[in-house]
């Protein structure tokens, strides 16, 4: 019998490396690399935690899946344009998700109404800087969702409620676009 004199776990015969020790590295070194990455997002415009929490006081429920928030369902930031897609990373961009609906949405675009749980509404005006259109995916088009009955959290795909942001918005932008002709004759 073996005891490594570094991890103390006992073994048959003698490894070099203890698998033990060599777990501990990789552990150490994912979270090193972790915490490296989430230096270099955006060190200017870092959300602070009260900003957050505060943001989080205006929704009484997930505006995703509608459950309110209690002990069962952990609070998560979700960016609305997640980070990997170019979204900047400050308060204006953040949404407060019940953990399990933060992975359910994934890097998918989905802006939620705060008013009507589950349903996507179009993008704040403020973030339309940041926000490129994908091109459309010929899986899914607008034909397909429009005439569903609920195109809401969970009936609804996560690439459906992305197309429904993505529409509204450009909706919006096109209607501002619009206006702002209007106001200059």
């Amino acid at each position: 019998m073996y005891r490594c004199p570094s991890c103390w776990q006992d073994f048959l015969t003698r490894f070099e490396p203890c698998p033990g020790c060599s777990e501990q590295v990789v552990k150490q070194t994912r979270s090193r690399r972790a915490r490296e990455r989430r230096r270099t997002y955006d060190p200017i415009g870092q959300i602070e935690s009260s900003e957050f929490w505060n943001l989080w006081r205006l929704y009484s429920a997930c505006p995703c899946c509608g459950d309110a928030w209690g002990q069962k369902s952990m609070i998560s930031l979700d960016h609305i344009i997640p980070l990997a897609r170019g979204g900047p990373n400050n308060g204006e961009n953040v949404q407060p998700l019940c953990q399990r609906c933060n992975l359910w949405k994934s890097i998918h675009i989905i802006y939620f109404d705060r008013a009507f749980k589950g349903q996507a509404a179009a993008l704040p005006q403020i973030l339309w800087p940041y926000w490129q259109p994908q091109p459309a995916d010929p899986q899914i088009s607008l034909m397909e969702i429009l005439p569903n009955v609920d195109l809401r959290y969970p009936q609804a795909t996560a690439q459906q409620l992305e197309a429904i942001t993505t529409s509204l918005t450009q909706k919006a932008s096109k209607g501002r676009s619009l206006e702002c002709d209007d106001s200059r004759r």
